[in-house]
């Protein structure tokens, strides 16, 4: 007959406990003796320490039992969910831990023990919890930066803010790339010469695939005579026909003078040549090395010369020294791609003009542009916003006239990774007098580094990049040059011995003195709201040496107040001349997207999915800063990783919820059962904006439900 089964069901702190008893075991007996009988175990007791747990939560289960046999009883604990600890035991009792899954369905009774006599009869009973779920619990962690699995112009400041940083910005004129896509704009700052400059880039990347830079950043000599592929361009010096003739950079050459020089066949550059073509090459002339530490006539050299400059200093250069490009004077292979220079331009003009002064004119009329602007006021003396950013003219000017918008150019979308090498084309005398600091660019050098062919010509290049550069340094000092940045400049300071001058200025937090950088008019009005606000601190920069005796040309810094800007002043005389390094000083700002994508939020359980989240933030803006500004974005999702075969991984795509939240300190409460998932993460995300101005997320709180996946 089949044995009777007993059920016994008790309630206990909104738990409950199922008890339920085996079948008796059946035992063989010899025929004609008495059948034995042996009472199943009986159960005595039981606790537990709590029936609700948040997820997570941990209780001690324990259950009495007797043998009525008075035999010791065995106990064996199952868990349909959850983990079990290690159990104790005696004879007649057992305790056990369980820790309770991130979810749980109702009325589950997720934990059993069974108790078993030594004749192998017994009795199971099962244990009830519930996993209470709680929006208001706050499950983000304090934010440190290993707490995000992406920062992106982002850091984490202390517990529990989260600010938006401007991008950094670069820190060596060699190499100027960003870590990502930017916005780049581009300000006039000042200038204090009397050349005229325009100033513009080209991308590295675009100057190796023309085969003018080799895979270690060296300038490369194809043809081998003797000067880079890239300078012999710039002045289409090659010679027309035989086996060093390289394409003319332009639609057909002006002049058709040549020259020999060290063996080698050129043409004469047209940059360097009057309006009539007249020869201007010399041989075998008596020369001041310009090689560091030679500055008397004992140490002159023999040396080539090729090229001219308009004979009187009031002479304007007409239509010659001019390579009959988009722009007459500028090589054509710095101008943006254009019929006029066969589209052989590789060059983005910024700035055609840095004309800032109190007349009319530019040097020997040599200007890209007209001045058209006699004040000097810190807005080139030109209608800047008629051009586009590679300097070519606009269909419809959005700015007319000369107006304080002209300060600044804005780039647009710069890619990360990708080099930008900038440039300054100045027109100027050219003189090779030592005593003054200034040479004659050099063409080519021998294997000591000497110059053999020198160019003399109004129309100079000098590139961001030192090594590129065509002068030699006469000086060979190591750095070439130390400023204090907001110190004035004073022409009475000696940069030798700054230490002792009056006219220098102590660098900050240090005693060391440096020479002032720019003209205090400068710092002046660049300090005025209306330019920006621009209050440089008195912080050193310096000017590296090139480490193959070329003269740099550019000082770069970046004011640890303005973080994301950095400003590029030129020094625009071949030899570094007075070595001012302010002759042309550009201000640059980027801005670029802002996100930070935090870690996923639960516990992995791959039974429960979340439903529904509560989402609690504050973001703020510094003060002074507009609230038209954008505020940032905020999102979440509940996929934000992909796992398989135990292992997890970061899903890249993962289907954002965006978040209705307002401005400054909102929550909200979204339902995400529609996207089941078990992987909770959030992003904020902002398009950037003033450095002055970027907004903090703070006090992000996040709360979450799961329920149970259906198997």
């Amino acid at each position: 007959m089949q044995p009777h089964l007993l059920r016994l069901l008790a309630f206990v702190a909104g738990g409950f406990l199922l008890v339920i008893p085996s079948p008796r075991a059946a035992h063989a007996v010899a025929p004609g003796s008495t059948k034995p009988f042996h009472v199943l175990p009986r159960l005595t007791g039981f606790s537990q320490s709590s029936a609700v747990l948040p997820p997570g939560g941990t209780a001690e289960v324990g259950i009495l039992a007797m043998d009525p046999q008075g035999n010791p009883l065995t106990f064996s604990w199952d868990a349909s969910t959850g983990t079990l600890g290690t159990q104790v035991d005696t004879g007649t009792s057992s305790l056990q831990t369980w820790t309770a899954p991130q979810c749980l369905a109702e009325d589950a009774t997720p934990v059993a023990v069974t108790v078993t006599s030594s004749y192998g009869q017994s009795i199971s009973s099962q244990f009830g919890f519930s996993v209470a779920q709680d929006l208001a619990v706050n499950r983000q962690p304090p934010f440190v930066d290993s707490g995000f699995e992406l920062l992106e112009n982002a850091g984490a400041a202390s517990w529990q803010e989260l600010w938006l940083t401007a991008p950094l910005a670069p820190r060596s004129p060699e190499r100027i790339v960003f870590a990502t896509d930017q916005e780049l704009s581009v300000t006039f700052i000042a200038k204090e010469s009397e050349a005229t400059h325009a100033f513009g880039y080209v991308y590295y990347d675009d100057l190796v695939a023309r085969g003018y830079v080799n895979a270690q950043g060296d300038l490369v000599d194809a043809n081998g005579n003797g000067i880079a592929d890239l300078h012999e361009d710039l002045y289409n010096l090659a010679p027309p026909s035989g086996v060093q003739a390289r394409p003319y950079i332009g639609v057909s050459p002006r002049c058709s003078r040549t020259f020999t020089s060290g063996g080698f066949l050129f043409r004469q550059p047209e940059l360097a040549l009057n309006s009539v073509c007249a020869s201007a090459f010399f041989t075998s002339q008596d020369l001041t090395d310009a090689r560091p530490g030679r500055t008397s006539s004992a140490y002159n050299i023999t040396a080539d010369i090729v090229g001219t400059v308009p004979p009187v200093p009031s002479a304007n250069a007409g239509t010659g020294f001019s390579d009959n490009g988009l722009f007459p004077h500028i090589p054509n292979l710095l101008e943006p791609a254009h019929p006029t220079n066969n589209f052989m331009g590789m060059g983005s003009l910024v700035f055609l003009s840095t004309e800032d002064d109190s007349n009319l004119t530019t040097y020997r009329a040599m200007g890209l542009v007209p001045d058209a602007d006699d004040f000097e006021d810190g807005i080139p003396d030109y209608d800047v916003s008629r051009y586009d950013t590679r300097g070519l003219v606009r269909s419809v000017n959005p700015d007319p006239g000369i107006t304080r918008k002209d300060r600044t150019v804005d780039l647009g979308l710069i890619q990360g990774g990708k080099e930008m090498v900038f440039f300054l084309v100045t027109a100027f005398d050219a003189a090779h007098y030592l005593d003054d600091g200034t040479v004659f660019p050099c063409l080519r050098r021998d294997a000591n580094l000497k110059c053999t062919l020198h160019l003399k010509t109004p129309l100079s290049v000098f590139f961001s990049k030192a090594k590129w550069n065509l002068d030699q340094d006469p000086v060979g000092r190591m750095p070439t040059l130390q400023r204090n940045i907001g110190c004035a400049f004073s022409d009475q300071c000696d940069p030798d011995h700054a230490q002792s001058s009056s006219k220098a200025c102590a660098v900050v937090a240090t005693s060391q003195k440096m020479c002032g950088w720019l003209d205090s008019f400068v710092l002046q009005r660049s300090a005025q709201p209306h330019y920006g606000g621009l209050v440089l601190p008195r912080e050193g920069a310096t000017v590296p040496a090139s480490g193959n005796l070329r003269m740099p040309h550019v000082l770069m810094t970046a004011p640890t107040t303005v973080p994301g800007q950095w400003l590029l002043g030129f020094e625009d005389l071949n030899g570094g001349g007075d070595r001012d390094f302010n002759d042309a000083v550009f201000l640059f700002q980027g801005q670029a997207p802002m996100a930070a994508r935090s870690k996923v939020l639960n516990p992995p359980d791959a039974s429960c999915a979340v439903s529904r989240v509560r989402f609690t933030k504050t973001d703020t803006v510094p003060t002074g800063c507009a609230t038209s500004q954008p505020a940032p974005s905020y999102a979440l999702a509940t996929d934000c990783q992909v796992c398989g075969d135990g292992v997890c991984a970061s899903n890249p795509t993962p289907t954002w919820h965006p978040l209705p939240l307002m401005r400054g300190a909102d929550s909200v409460t979204v339902d995400v059962s529609g996207t089941p998932g078990n992987q909770l993460c959030w992003k904020v995300t902002h398009p950037g904006d003033a450095p002055a101005c970027l907004p903090a997320a703070v006090q992000v709180d996040v709360g979450y439900e799961l329920t149970p996946v259906d198997p």
